[in-house]
């Protein structure tokens, strides 16, 4: 039962997802031969620099734009399933509410980490022309030392990252959404704001844990050496994944918990 659930929740959002992600990556390989490779880093003007910042910006409000759309489609089809009418349906299947549960985390982690592969291959796409690949091995030495690890290592740790922290994405979206429905009225904006407080809750916990381990950014980072500043990353990379693991454990309890005992489809 849990595979035809996990399927039929992919199915459900494949169309909208794909016609995003399709346009993004129509949108980088336009972007790719039209404007990318017709670049002259030979000649640095301010006409140059502008335009690549308009560039830029364009571009980095479409990833943006699809990054929401991607979580939107995760939200929604989770609460439309659940909690909204189609969830008097839902619940008279054949299945348990951890069921029903690890069919949507596992839906929606496969949604995030193809989002994270697509955006990742857009980017590439963007920025492994000829003209910008001959630009950057003018830098390379400057950023490699500056980095301590290759720009190409760095790139990868942050998709590394990326792919981890879907699993995080998709239980915080969860739980917002399941401690949302415990409210009488004003679901969906109850949810929302339990999303930006349990969001800001995290953040002041992760800049405490930062500033007990001394990786705040500030005097601490600045005052490293060059070879240690690769060493700094790693550490609040590391970090970073041990957070997310810990907050999604708990947030997991309590979608866990809320699902199985609290439900309220009134």
């Amino acid at each position: 039962m849990l595979g035809k659930l996990i399927k039929f929740d992919l199915k459900s959002g494949a169309r909208i997802f794909f016609l995003l992600h399709g346009i993004l990556f129509a949108a980088a390989l336009a972007g790719r031969f039209a404007f990318m490779d017709r670049l002259d880093f030979n000649e640095v003007t301010p006409a140059l620099v502008s335009s690549i910042i308009l560039f830029s910006s364009v571009m980095l409000f479409l990833l943006i734009a699809v990054c929401f759309c991607t979580w939107l489609l995760i939200a929604v089809r989770f609460y439309r399933s659940l909690f909204s009418g189609e969830g008097y349906l839902t619940w008279t299947l054949p299945a348990s509410a951890v069921q029903h549960l690890w069919s949507k985390i596992i839906s929606g982690i496969i949604w995030y980490v193809l989002d994270c592969i697509i955006i990742s291959a857009a980017v590439l796409i963007l920025v492994t022309g000829r003209n910008v690949t001959e630009a950057y091995s003018m830098i390379e030495p400057e950023v490699t030392a500056e980095l301590g690890i290759s720009l190409g290592s760095f790139g990868l740790w942050l998709f590394v990252l990326m792919i981890i922290s879907c699993f995080s994405s998709v239980i915080t979206t969860y739980f917002c959404v399941t401690v949302g429905q415990l409210f009488p009225a004003h679901r969906v904006l109850c949810a929302v704001a339990v999303y930006f407080i349990s969001g800001l809750i995290v953040q002041f916990i992760s800049m405490g844990l930062m500033l007990l381990f001394r990786l705040l950014p500030g005097i601490s980072f600045y005052s490293r050496s060059d070879d240690l500043i690769a060493q700094y990353l790693f550490e609040a990379l590391g970090l970073s994944i041990a957070i997310m693991f810990a907050v999604s454990v708990i947030e997991y309890i309590g979608t866990h918990y809320i699902m199985k005992r609290k439900i309220n489809l009134l």
